[in-house]
């Protein structure tokens, strides 16, 4: 992903973040900046995006309710897709200093996980576990998952899925591939997305097993799918499967033009620049 942001200090987010209440021309400036903030992270731009965030919560001046929390969440998601993960940790720890949620505290905990931090991401999942209802049955599978408990994360989201709730079907699918029974999970992944075609991650699961078992008509049909979401979080490896595809398919001229447009949006990617030069040789 793109680098981004115009960083703050932990202390300077914690006091855009303190207080409630504020003007509705002020609330309509935030909601504008965060609206901005989306689509900058949308297109991939994540430092305008951080910088949109934080010029949002300076206008809050001392003061936070439900939607400075929620621009801070967005900032926390931008700052990890530019690749600043211990500045995404920082403003979920401002976050919950000023709030406690179970949601924060799964960020947070992914956060800490992506960055080798195993203790601390499982004492954020416990605190988020010790705060979510018994009857939110797909939350307390997904806090199990992270926390390396099968056995108890298969019986939450079996019985969520008992209930009626069809999210429990992409759950499961991680949980399995995760186990590493990855045929049962692609068949949990495709009937998730019959119903669900507008999850961009799912694609890239299905269509690195389909790339493993040599379908590669399948394979491509199926990251195309969702590359026509124009998810900017899942596009970069999307795009990198195709070109894998069309290598595997032996159609190397196709790989070399998607390399070069791949190339354009992500010049950062020394080994795509590598396999380039290999492209041109064929």
């Amino acid at each position: 992903m793109s680098r981004r942001y115009m960083a703050m200090t932990a202390c300077a987010c914690a006091l855009a973040l303190g207080g409630c209440g504020r003007s509705g021309e002020v609330t309509e400036q935030q909601m504008a900046l965060r609206s901005q903030g989306m689509e900058q992270a949308l297109s991939g731009d994540y430092e305008s995006a951080v910088a949109s965030y934080n010029e949002a919560l300076s206008l809050a001046d001392m003061r936070a309710g439900a939607l400075e929390l929620d621009i801070a969440s967005y900032k926390a998601s931008a700052q990890y897709y530019a690749g600043d993960v211990d500045g995404a940790i920082e403003t979920c720890t401002a976050v919950l200093d000023l709030k406690k949620s179970a949601e924060m505290y799964l960020t947070r905990g992914l956060l800490y996980r992506e960055a080798g931090d195993t203790e601390s991401a499982n004492t954020d999942f416990q605190a988020a576990k010790d705060m979510t209802s018994s009857k939110d049955l797909i939350m307390l599978g997904r806090l199990s998952y992270y926390m390396e408990d099968y056995n108890g994360a298969k019986g939450y989201l079996e019985q969520a899925y008992k209930n009626g709730d069809q999210e429990s079907l992409y759950w499961q699918g991680e949980l399995y591939w995760q186990m590493g029974n990855k045929d049962y999970a692609v068949t949990l992944y495709q009937s998730y997305l019959e119903e669900h075609a507008d999850h961009p991650s799912v694609y890239a699961r299905v269509a690195s097993y389909q790339m493993d078992q040599g379908d590669y008509e399948s394979a491509l049909s199926t990251i195309q799918d969702g590359i026509a979401l124009e998810d900017a979080g899942s596009m970069q490896e999307l795009l990198g499967y195709e070109i894998a595809v069309y290598e595997r398919m032996g159609d190397f001229e196709t790989a070399k033009l998607k390399m070069e447009s791949y190339l354009e949006s992500y010049p950062e990617d020394e080994d795509a620049a590598r396999e380039y030069v290999f492209l041109k040789t064929r």
